[in-house]
């Protein structure tokens, strides 16, 4: 056999250059090496068709996840990952994120799953790679009262500098009252103009201190819609530190969903602050809501908040870490804010979804289900 730079590796291995193997023995020796690779890979790889969602193939730690063995899970059909599918066609990203829910003999899991197309004479087939993040779930609300804590450190500056223009007004209007105490016009107008910086300053403070507080969940119905204002003035110091320019597309018949105000406004706020950190100098976030139908027959409808920007991007070698705790790539981060947006939409069952294109920006899903109608 010849040498060359596509043999030289398994000359290595299987010292083909002292045996002499005919070319069928060194194939049958290539593909047991990919093979080995392929089940002994440290997570859960599966090879799934399109449109049917059966599997075709699975290594040793997919098995081991779904508690399964090889005979019962090859030719399995797993719906769920119909979701990846069109996440995939109509993403430019060639690699998406996703969680899926899992029915395992021992119980649902949650599983992580960074997917891509692969092609294989001329069709496509789902490439997935997915971890058990039951664990991850499972963090406690200390570590969800630390993120806060760090946020709240973080937006700090930002509220001090909007507590500062109304408190000059009111002292300025102060002073006049002082040397023109008296009923005409103009000095009603100062006194409105008064009453608005002492207001302005009541609701800042008084938005601060419920999102610091540390409370039991409070589950209502409310529409998305409404907490996207509150949470911009919550990050416009951080949006004002570079030419950033926002874009708000919201669906006016957006149906209300079971949330906890002070957590998804928590949520909101840090994406819209990793966002804003992957914008270099300039750039663009946009907001978006809608409706997303459910694709399986008992499945509802979602409710779906996309916040995209136009900034630095996730590799894709990344990726499938960044809902990992004390994960970053930031000089001053902590990895805590990821973790704990992933945590608070889970338990208000729902799903975050991601693709990012390095150098041209990310987008984050965050999809909770509409109540179901009785």
């Amino acid at each position: 056999m010849q040498d060359n730079e596509n043999t030289q590796p398994y000359d290595k291995i299987y010292n083909t250059q002292k045996i002499n193997l005919s070319n069928e023995e060194f194939l049958k020796k290539q593909l047991y090496w990919y093979k080995s690779l392929f089940d002994n890979a440290s997570d859960a790889v599966f090879i799934v068709q399109p449109e049917t969602w059966n599997i075709l193939e699975a290594n040793e730690m997919a098995l081991q996840l779904l508690e399964t063995s090889k005979e019962e899970v090859l030719g399995t059909s797993i719906p769920q990952f119909r979701r990846i599918f069109k996440l995939l066609k109509k993403s430019n990203s060639p690699v998406v994120l996703s969680e899926l829910s899992l029915q395992t003999p021992s119980g649902q899991l949650m599983v992580e799953v960074s997917a891509k197309f692969i092609n294989y004479f001329n069709d496509d087939f789902i490439y997935a790679i997915a971890r058990d993040v039951s664990e991850q779930h499972s963090l406690t609300d200390k570590l969800v009262q630390a993120d806060k804590l760090v946020l709240l450190g973080q937006i700090t500056a930002g509220v001090t500098h909007e507590i500062r223009n109304p408190l000059a007004a009111v002292n300025l209007n102060l002073q006049i009252l002082k040397r023109n105490f008296s009923d005409d016009a103009t000095f009603s107008k100062y006194i409105d103009t008064a009453l608005q910086g002492v207001d302005r300053i009541s609701r800042i403070i008084e938005v601060t201190l419920n999102f610091s507080r540390q409370s039991t969940p409070d589950m209502k119905l409310h529409n998305l819609n409404n907490l996207i204002p509150t949470s911009l003035e919550l990050v416009s110091s951080v949006l004002k530190r570079k030419d950033i320019k926002v874009e708000i597309k919201l669906d006016e018949k957006l149906p209300e969903v079971n949330i906890d105000n002070k957590q998804m406004q928590q949520v909101l706020i840090n994406l819209l602050t990793n966002a804003a950190d992957a914008i270099k100098l300039k750039g663009k976030i946009a907001i978006t809501t809608y409706i997303e139908k459910g694709l399986r027959k008992n499945e509802g409808d979602f409710v779906v908040i996309a916040i995209t920007d136009n900034g630095v991007g996730i590799s894709p070698d990344d990726l499938p870490k960044i809902f990992n705790p004390f994960f970053t790539r930031k000089s001053d981060g902590t990895g805590l804010g990821l973790p704990i947006t992933q945590r608070i939409v889970y338990q208000h069952q729902g799903i975050i979804d991601v693709e990012s294109i390095v150098n041209k920006g990310t987008t984050f899903y965050v999809k909770l289900p509409v109540p179901i109608k009785h």
